[in-house]
């Protein structure tokens, strides 16, 4: 019989921490861990914020959860991270959220389509959780993914309303 050690799963969600932490997080994962990736969603918050709900992978079980309010500078930090990994991290110098990033224009049709011309692959699936059902197209990078998800809720159509 072969002796391996289980080294379970560790999904945390960081909540109450600066954005200059979040992104520091990130930096740290991706310069000891090759293996960091993350997973985006990308949303808007009740007050018209844009945010990704980032789930930050490394070390090949670990998970840190945690929402990533956005302005220019750190949308472009993500997107190089997600296109070079650790070699693409740039410094930011601005990580205050910018509350216009959403005003006047449809900011999750607008990021999709700025984004799609980077990515490497373009998927579009259903999933239903806790009795919900999402369409979802995923965005898939060197690094990690982008997921945009919108609720249908009639289930006999492909159509969100």
């Amino acid at each position: 019989m072969i002796n391996q050690t289980f080294i379970p799963y560790q999904r945390l969600e960081l909540k109450s921490m600066s954005t200059e932490k979040l992104l520091n997080i990130i930096r740290i994962a991706a310069t000891n861990y090759p293996d960091t990736s993350l997973i985006l969603t990308p949303r808007i918050d009740q007050s018209g914020q844009a945010y990704y709900w980032t789930g930050l992978r490394y070390g090949g079980c670990t998970e840190l959860d945690f929402k990533l309010c956005l302005n220019k500078e750190i949308e472009a930090f993500i997107l190089c991270f997600l296109l070079k990994g650790r070699d693409g991290l740039v410094d930011v110098g601005n990580f205050t959220p910018d509350q216009r990033m959403t005003q006047g224009i449809d900011w999750l049709q607008s990021h999709l389509y700025r984004h799609l011309e980077y990515c490497q692959t373009v998927r579009d699936f259903i999933r239903t959780s806790n009795g919900r059902t999402f369409q979802n197209r995923k965005l898939t990078f060197p690094h990690g993914s982008i997921v945009y998800s919108q609720e249908i809720k009639d289930v006999f159509s492909t159509e969100p309303r």
